[in-house]
């Protein structure tokens, strides 16, 4: 389950890829700073090619994109995210209209991207299917913000949780910081020859966020957020 303050449009009505209010390289490092607070955190960097390479499947022409957004541990489980890029819609893709994109827009070229978040091997939004976290968009280039807190319990309002955004062109890094002052950063993944980019950061179970910041690759603040406690 997970919380969000707008959603994409998802398979079978559950939200796994979350929307609201950086593309510099395609690294995911998520470095942590501060105190743990005993929550046995662990992350790990989620591009680095040898650990982590983009993966592609079919042609050059009609190949899918995978790439993990980041992973690692806490509260002793291990946490992923990843992001897939299919140039196709599957013809088993349980949409009523499977060319019907984001509200009323019916996009020309579509295709389907899904955003899958792991928490101790379990993926987030599983009730829904095997296409749970997936959403239809249009081509290679759009791309919808939003952030979101997912999570396997109280639709991501408490336990274990992950916070993963997916930000403005142009965001390199996010720094996540908690009400105890620790801070935890990573930049952001962009999927190769598309335009879809996300970051991940884990929040332990008992931990509240303070704040969320995003920076372009000067270091310059581009968001402020302090609603996600």
């Amino acid at each position: 389950m997970s919380s969000s303050i707008k959603r994409f449009a998802v398979a079978v009505g559950v939200a796994a890829v979350v929307v609201s209010t950086p593309v510099a390289g395609a690294r995911a490092a998520d470095e942590v700073s501060g105190d743990a607070s005993g929550k046995g955190l662990q992350t790990r960097s989620a591009v680095q090619g040898e650990q982590h390479p983009t993966r592609h499947t079919q042609d050059e022409g009609q190949r899918s994109v995978a790439r993990t957004i980041g992973s690692g541990i806490i509260d002793g489980k291990e946490w992923s995210v990843t992001l897939t890029f299919h140039p196709d819609v599957p013809e088993n893709f349980p949409s009523v209209d499977p060319a019907s994109g984001f509200g009323d827009s019916r996009p020309g070229d579509p295709a389907l991207l899904c955003q899958r978040v792991f928490i101790g091997g379990v993926q987030v939004d599983h009730q829904a299917g095997p296409w749970a976290g997936c959403a239809v968009v249009d081509g290679r280039d759009d791309f919808v913000e939003g952030a979101g807190l997912h999570g396997l319990t109280d639709k991501g309002t408490s336990g274990t949780r992950i916070f993963v955004g997916n930000p403005a062109s142009g965001t390199a890094t996010a720094r996540l910081t908690l009400d105890g002052g620790t801070v935890r950063t990573a930049e952001v993944v962009t999927l190769p020859g598309t335009s879809y980019r996300a970051f991940a950061l884990p929040v332990a179970d008992g931990e509240t966020i303070a704040s969320v910041d995003t920076f372009d690759g000067q270091g310059s603040r581009l968001t402020h957020e302090t609603y996600w406690d």
